[in-house]
């Protein structure tokens, strides 16, 4: 026991030390989502402004119509008149077009329906921004059309809504549809392996391949300590370290998540909490998914010539982690099929997901549970008879 403490102290250290390890592991992985959401946000709400500010467009059809005098009065609005519309969408020099049918009041008088055509460039942020202006524009118009139609006929407006369609929540307390938060929720547990895949897979490769370059890794294994206490020292370091930055990054990524959407919104906030049992739950299975990975980095770090090919390899079982972690982001968490608690990556992904809507099926638990401690217990002894092994610690 002494000797794993005394290695897993000496493995903290050296991470600790290191200082562009450090940095690039641990310090920039927690700055970045910051960074990211709000460049996000920025590019978001420029368009928006932009779009606000001027919008470019062609009018075709009846341009002497009302409908076209309503946009020609609205600032911000510029109509222009070019030869060729549909390239000038493409090229983003103008934001819509939009064809008016001919003869649009006269039909207007005689109760006749006309269909208004806008053009809209979907690959434009601009162009999708101010289509959403002028179609609030022409809905106030309608509205006006058809109050003014009933004022005619005497009948009073409210006639055209019959009964009202109040939807809530049916499982929340204040009755609030909670969109933000249960996009959230469906993110999150995807996010927690993609942290603990990235966080650590920089300092695996420095505690293997990377002792292997700097020649200290024979020093370390003729000392007293027996290579157990060594390879769980490795397991144990490199566990604490992806813990540790993965509750920063998760704080970090969650605040950096609602200061963006605050800024989309205009200062909303997600209802967003979880109960002390769902947090306990995910912090296990969590825990459990760090020292799998982490036990598999170190292995195969262990069996790497260099850094460089450390990193290669890393980079191999990192991808379809990755893909199966991504899996469940789109399942819905209350009908989720029983097949998927049975793939590695994916049932732990699930139990957590049902955890943070509040399921606790102890039949899911037990079986991804179980599961769980078959795949610690086949990384740590794979880790152990490869460390074992002269053929592969001295491997060049």
């Amino acid at each position: 026991m002494s000797n794993f403490l005394t290695v897993l102290k000496k493995e903290l250290t050296d991470i600790i030390r290191d200082r562009k390890t450090l940095a690039f592991t641990i310090i920039l992985p927690i700055l970045i989502y910051p960074l990211m959401f709000k460049v996000m946000s920025t590019a978001m709400t420029s368009s928006t402004t932009e779009a606000q500010k001027e919008s470019r467009i062609v009018l075709q059809g009846d341009k002497n119509s009302s409908i076209a005098a309503i946009l020609k009065s609205q600032e911000g609005i510029i109509i222009e008149d070019v030869e060729n519309p549909s390239e000038a969408l493409k090229n983003g020099d103008i934001q819509l077009i939009i064809n008016i049918p001919n003869n649009f009041d006269a039909n207007i008088a005689s109760g006749k329906v006309n269909d208004v055509e806008m053009l809209m460039d979907d690959e434009s942020n601009k162009s999708t921004a101010a289509a959403g202006i002028v179609s609030s524009i022409y809905e106030a118009y309608s509205k006006q059309i058809v109050t003014s139609r009933l004022q005619e006929q005497g009948i009073e407006e409210e006639i055209l809504t019959p009964f009202n369609l109040d939807i809530k929540s049916g499982v929340s307390k204040d009755g609030n549809i909670n969109q933000l938060g249960n996009y959230m929720t469906g993110m999150l547990p995807s996010m927690v392996v993609l942290l603990l895949l990235s966080l650590t897979l920089g300092l695996a490769s420095e505690l293997g391949a990377g002792e292997k370059e700097k020649n200290t890794f024979e020093p370390l294994l003729s000392t007293s300590g027996n290579r157990s206490s060594i390879l769980w020292g490795k397991i144990g370091s490199l566990c604490i370290m992806g813990a540790i930055t993965l509750c920063f990054s998760m704080i970090s990524l969650w605040i950096s998540f609602k200061q963006y959407i605050s800024e989309l919104s205009g200062g909303g906030e997600i209802a967003f909490s979880l109960s002390g049992k769902s947090i306990a739950l995910t912090v296990v299975f969590s825990l459990l998914l760090i020292v799998i990975i982490c036990a598999l980095q170190i292995c195969i770090s262990l069996f790497a010539r260099s850094t460089k090919e450390a990193n290669t390899y890393l980079s191999g079982l990192m991808m379809p982690m990755m893909i199966l972690s991504f899996i469940p982001m789109f399942l819905d968490a209350k009908s989720i099929n029983e097949f998927f608690f049975h793939i590695p990556i994916i049932n732990s992904v699930c139990v957590i997901k049902e955890a943070m809507v509040g399921i606790f099926n102890s039949q899911h638990i037990l079986f991804v549970l179980g599961w769980q401690i078959v795949y610690v217990v086949c990384a740590v002894v794979v880790a152990k008879i490869m460390f074992s092994r002269e053929e592969v610690v001295f491997r060049s």
